[in-house]
Formats: C-alpha cells, sequence, structure tokens
C-alpha cells in the first residue's frame, strides 16, 4: 500500500467525519455553509508569479478529483498563475469560473463577508497561499487557525459553518509535501 493510497484513505475516514459534522449541524436547523481552502500547490521556482511544476499540476488534478461530488457553486483564487491554475481543474470539473481575489490588507474579512452574503448553504473553494489561507480561515471564524509550512503543498482545510458556529477539518491530501521533498533530495543527490 503505497503514501497516495493511505493520504486518499485517510481523505475518505475525514470525508465520513464531516458528514457526521455537517449532519449534526443541520440537525439543529442551521444552513451550512462549507469552504474548503488550500494552498497553491507545488510551484516550479520562488518567483514573483511561477508556474506549477509536474508535480504541482498533479497535485491540481488530485484535488479536482477528491472535490469532483461536491456542488461547488464558487471558486475564489489569487491572480496568480499558481492559484489559478491549481485551481483550474476543479473549475473546469464543475463548469465554474475562478473568481480572482486580490490579495490585500482586508481581503481575508472582505472574502468571508462575500461568501456568507452570496453563498450561505453552499460549498465554495478557496485557493490561496500559505500567509492567506490562515487568515481567511479565521475570517470564517475559527479562531485559532492553523498554520502552514512554507514548503507545505499537501494540507485542505475545510470549514464548516452553521449559524454561529465555525468548525475546522484539517485533512491531506496527495503525496505528503515533506515525502516529495525528500524525494527530490534524494534524486540530486545521484
Amino acid at each position: 500500500m503505497n503514501l497516495m493510497t493511505l493520504n486518499f484513505r485517510n481523505l475518505l475516514i475525514a470525508v465520513a467525519v464531516l458528514s457526521f459534522v455537517t449532519v449534526s449541524l443541520f440537525a439543529h436547523g442551521n444552513l451550512i455553509t462549507t469552504v474548503v481552502l488550500v494552498r497553491h500547490a507545488e510551484k516550479t521556482d520562488d518567483g514573483r508569479d511561477p508556474l506549477l511544476s509536474p508535480e504541482g499540476k498533479q497535485r491540481a488534478v488530485l484535488l479536482a478529483r477528491v472535490l469532483g461530488e461536491q456542488r461547488v457553486a464558487a471558486i475564489f483564487a489569487t491572480p496568480f498563475h499558481r492559484t489559478r491554475d491549481t485551481a483550474a481543474p476543479i473549475a473546469e470539473l464543475a463548469g465554474l469560473e475562478v473568481i480572482e481575489i486580490e490579495p490585500n490588507e482586508s481581503h481575508a474579512a472582505d472574502l468571508a463577508a462575500r461568501i456568507a452574503k452570496q453563498h450561505m448553504g453552499e460549498t465554495v473553494v478557496v485557493v490561496g497561499h500559505s500567509n492567506t489561507v490562515p487568515a481567511i480561515i479565521e475570517a470564517l471564524g475559527v479562531a485559532e487557525p492553523p498554520t502552514i509550512d512554507h514548503d507545505g503543498y499537501d494540507d485542505l482545510f475545510v470549514v464548516i459553518i452553521g449559524g454561529d458556529e465555525s468548525r475546522l477539518i484539517h485533512l491531506k491530501y496527495g503525496e505528503s509535501s515533506q515525502h516529495a521533498d525528500s524525494l527530490h533530495e534524494m534524486s540530486q543527490d545521484r
């Protein structure tokens, strides 16, 4: 059994838990909004606007596969190649355009308000960066947002909003970022 199979199995278990939490909140009469947040997939370099690496392209396709059965109402991403390209496969699958959000001082609060106003009771996807995703999670009502490692690309966050309550589920998808880095380092040693 490889790491990808284990991560996918863990993701299926997490989806079952997510379903239970959603049903639990819904049973109490709340309209549920689900926000799926990821950092962009692996990039080719550390430049201002790099493209996705081959590994990043694979991760973006996997994200679409993981979220493919969800009824995604909107997809938000910052206006950079790496975020738009991470969002592209899920947008294509859902038949949606990626909505660009400018990463400025108020972007997290603005996006949270927009989701609450325009997408209550729906599922939306947000593709951001290691510094913007935690800020958006906090703006969505999670008191202690996670941090994302600079080299972490395998985090998938789900914020479930029901009434005045927000719950965060932290999942992993695809190859472990640390595993990919180790493989890259091993190939460089040869």
